[in-house]
């Protein structure tokens, strides 16, 4: 096995301190269908150098910032719950050393302890979740901390949530959708509703996580996933959405999850870097306006 990746390789050593952590949780415990979560941290970390780190929309090298790739956290032999106590215990860490948080998975049974080490420090948290599940279910195969219960484990915990780009669940999920009164974004409503973006932004009321499952996007752009759900979203629907909610709102950390490579669609992993590192362009845009896009 050759050495871990970083993301974007040296280009990414300019010499700053760093504001950013990207830290690994390869987790593949729960995964229905397709395998592979465990490989989709790496995959992600080895096609982001073929990035160009002069983003193409913001006119600006989001690298200055300082991003700083940690080594991949080690789950052998540990318990779901240990797994994720020791995510949180890492971007605790991440968050004490006033890093912004990029957690790659794995499986999105991952989400739960990064969320727990963020309320400590944002109690008026709201996740947003792009998938193509509402993960709602109170447990999956006899599993609390199954990926598919993720979201039941974040209402356990209070946090305030909106779920876009959703179309399957069960119908165990969908009455506790209807007894919640909850509104998810689900496909069909955004494309009925123009104004979808700004309803999400206007719902949001404190500072946001965004965990992004890959299987949310369209298997077309996006095959390498576990449940490639037909009709998702789109490149540019996607970036739209967080581009909005990132220039609007305070984005705290994010992760993305559920990235299974597949032989023959390595562009998946590269669109997957791409986007975290566009992201970060928007989060880091005002820190880098002026002198080039450097700080």
């Amino acid at each position: 096995m050759h050495a871990y990746p970083s993301f974007l390789a040296e280009e990414a050593e300019v010499g700053v301190t760093p504001r950013v952590s990207i830290l690994s949780a390869p987790l593949a415990a729960t995964v229905s269908w397709g395998a592979g979560t465990d490989q989709g941290p790496r995959a992600i970390l080895e096609a982001s150098p073929a990035l160009e780190v002069f983003d193409d929309e913001l006119l600006q090298e989001t690298i200055w910032a300082g991003i700083e790739t940690l080594a991949p956290l080690d789950f052998a032999g540990c318990s779901l719950e240990a797994v994720s106590e020791r995510i949180c215990q890492a971007v605790g860490e991440a968050l004490a050393r006033d890093r912004f948080p990029v957690l790659l998975g794995g499986e999105h049974s991952v989400t739960t302890g990064a969320v727990a080490a963020l309320l400590r420090h944002h109690p008026d948290l709201h996740v947003v979740q792009i998938d193509a599940h509402l993960d709602l279910r109170d447990s999956y195969e006899d599993t609390l901390l199954s990926h598919a219960a993720v979201m039941r484990r974040l209402d356990d915990l209070a946090v305030p949530f909106t779920q876009v780009g959703i179309r399957s669940f069960s119908q165990e999920e969908w009455l506790l959708v209807r007894e919640r009164g909850w509104q998810p974004f689900f496909m069909h409503r955004i494309k009925a509703e123009a104004d979808w973006i700004a309803q999400i932004v206007a719902e949001i009321k404190g500072p946001v996580y965004l965990t992004v499952d890959v299987d949310g996007l369209d298997p077309a752009i996006m095959p390498a996933t576990g449940t490639p759900e037909p009709d998702g979203m789109g490149w540019t629907m996607a970036i739209d959405l967080i581009r909005a909610i990132v220039r609007e709102k305070q984005l705290v950390g994010m992760d993305v999850v559920e990235f299974a490579p597949r032989p023959g669609a390595e562009h998946a992993a590269f669109l997957a870097a791409k986007l975290i590192y566009r992201t970060l362009g928007y989060r880091f845009a005002s820190l880098l306006a002026g002198q080039g896009g450097r700080p």
